[in-house]
């Protein structure tokens, strides 16, 4: 099974850069893109879904359509080398101030399949 750098980068305990199972670093790939806002990444601006903005949006089926939307093009430019975007559904629960994303995708190299779920919880810190 191929290897990759581990997320966040450490060192492990051989003194050398830990790593991850390639499924597990492409997980933590497709998170860091959803949830990077555009321009917050200085040699990359356009690099990000910034889909946490959502959850103050409002949670129309509109709202929803476009997110999904932005994650399928976000995800076909950034990563479509390594996995073919299936499907994808974003629910926000607003009151709770959390986002919700399911993905489905396939990775290009073994075509396995893949379902992959997050949340981020956007309360701000006390």
């Amino acid at each position: 099974m191929a290897r990759s750098l581990a997320f966040p980068f450490h060192i492990g305990d051989l003194g050398a850069p830990a790593t991850s199972a390639r499924t597990q670093a492409i997980r933590h790939q497709l998170e860091q893109l959803l949830f990077t806002i555009p321009g917050e990444r200085v040699n990359r601006p356009n690099f990000g879904c910034g889909v946490q903005r959502l959850v103050f949006g409002g949670c129309s089926p509109e709202a929803a359509a476009a997110a999904e939307y932005m994650i399928r093009i976000n995800v076909q430019e950034f990563m479509g080398e390594v996995v073919q975007f299936d499907a994808v559904k974003v629910t926000a629960d607003a009151e709770a101030a959390t986002l919700f994303i399911d993905v489905l995708y396939t990775l290009v190299e073994s075509g396995e399949e893949r379902a992959e779920s997050f949340s981020r919880s956007l309360e701000a810190p006390l």
